[in-house]
C-alpha cells in the first residue's frame, strides 16, 4: 500500500487524514536509523525532514511541510522530482496576535516597567489608535495584521510585490523599493516577510536611519531581514521607542548580546507561529490544509501553496 509517513512534532495527535494510504507517524524522539528506514519507501511526507534525510527517499512524490515558510529547502538540494508545498495561511491569526501583543507591550513600556528595579514612572508612553503602520508584507500574516490594526483605527501602508490591486484592511499599498519613502511617516514598522535575496538585511543603517526616533518596530517574519549591528547601534543612539523581535539573525541570539538586555526590546524565540502542542486551533488549521492538498493530490490536481524551487 502507498505510504504517507507523518514526521511533525504532533505528537500522537495525527487526525484521520485519508483511506488511500497506510499512515505512518513516528515520534519526535524516533532514532535516526528509524526515521531513515521509512522515509525510504514513503510516497508523500508530512513534515520538515532534513535534506540528507530526503538523499534517501528513493519513492517520495511530495513533501507536506507543517511550516509557512520553505526557508531550509530554498538554497539547493531539494529532489527535483518531488513536489514541496507549506501550511502557509495556517498562522496569520496567531502570529498578528503575537504581533499585537508586542505593539502593546511596548507601547505601554511594560517590559521597562517588568525589568525596572524601582516604583517609579517611566514617562511618556504611546497610542495605538490614530496611529500609522507600515506593514511589510500582505500575505496572509500582514493581512491579519492589517486587520487588527484597522479596528483599533490604525492607518495601514502595506509593502508587497505589486500595488496594482487593492487587498483588503490595506488603505495604501506600495513596493519594497518604494517603501522607504514611507519610513519617516510610520509609527509602527511591522515586518512579515519571508527570506530572500531581495529582503536581505534590508534594514541597514541607511533605511533605520529614517524611521521616526519614536517608532515601533517589530519583526515576526525572518530574522535576516534587520541588521543586527546596525540596530543595536540605533537603539544605542536612543533611537526607536521600541523593539520586538520573534526572529533574529543569528537565531537564538547570543546569550551575551546587547539586544537582550535593553529595556525598551522585547525578544521571542522564534514561538509567533508555533502550532503543535501550543495552539489547536492552529494545529487544526494546519491539518485541513494537509487534507485539502492529499485530496487534490489524489486527484492530481494542482496543491495549494506549491513552492517554486531554484
Amino acid at each position: 500500500m502507498r505510504k504517507l509517513l507523518v514526521l511533525s512534532d504532533c505528537g500522537e495527535n495525527v487526525p484521520k487524514l485519508t483511506e488511500e494510504f497506510e499512515v505512518v507517524a513516528l515520534p519526535k524522539d524516533a532514532d535516526a536509523a528509524e526515521r531513515l528506514r521509512e522515509i525510504a519507501d514513503a510516497e508523500v511526507i508530512i513534515g520538515e525532514p532534513s535534506l540528507a534525510e530526503l538523499s534517501n527517499a528513493k519513492r517520495l512524490k511530495w513533501v507536506q511541510m507543517t511550516w509557512a515558510g520553505a526557508d531550509r529547502y530554498l538554497h539547493g538540494g531539494f529532489p527535483k522530482d518531488v513536489v514541496l508545498t507549506t501550511a502557509s495561511g495556517a498562522f496569520g491569526e496567531t502570529i498578528a496576535e503575537h504581533a499585537l501583543a508586542i505593539l502593546f507591550s511596548l507601547c505601554r513600556r511594560l517590559p521597562a516597567y517588568q525589568k525596572a528595579a524601582a516604583w517609579q514612572d517611566l514617562g511618556c508612553e504611546k497610542r495605538i489608535t490614530g496611529s500609522t503602520a507600515l506593514i511589510f508584507g500582505c500575505g496572509n500574516i500582514g493581512t491579519e495584521i492589517a486587520k487588527c490594526l484597522q479596528a483599533l483605527g490604525v492607518h495601514t501602508i502595506g509593502v508587497c510585490r505589486s500595488a496594482r490591486e487593492q487587498r483588503a484592511y490595506f488603505e495604501v499599498l506600495t513596493t519594497l523599493s518604494c517603501a522607504t519613502a514611507f519610513l519617516p511617516e510610520a509609527d509602527f514598522i511591522l515586518c512579515a516577510l519571508p527570506a530572500s535575496e531581495e529582503t536581505a538585511h534590508y534594514f541597514d543603517e541607511v533605511r533605520l536611519s529614517l524611521c521616526k526616533n519614536d517608532a515601533v518596530l517589530i519583526n515576526v517574519g525572518r530574522g535576516s531581514l534587520i541588521d543586527l549591528k546596525a540596530l543595536t547601534d540605533c537603539l544605542n543612539s536612543g533611537k526607536f521607542f521600541g523593539v520586538g523581535l520573534d526572529v533574529t539573525e543569528p537565531e537564538p541570539l547570543p546569550q551575551n548580546h546587547p539586544l537582550r538586555n535593553m529595556p525598551n526590546v522585547i525578544l521571542t524565540p522564534h514561538v509567533a507561529g508555533v502550532s503543535f502542542g501550543h495552539l489547536p486551533e492552529t494545529e487544526e488549521k494546519i491539518w485541513e490544509i494537509c487534507r485539502e492538498n492529499l485530496k487534490k493530490y489524489i486527484e492530481n490536481q494542482p496543491l495549494r501553496n506549491a513552492v517554486s524551487l531554484p
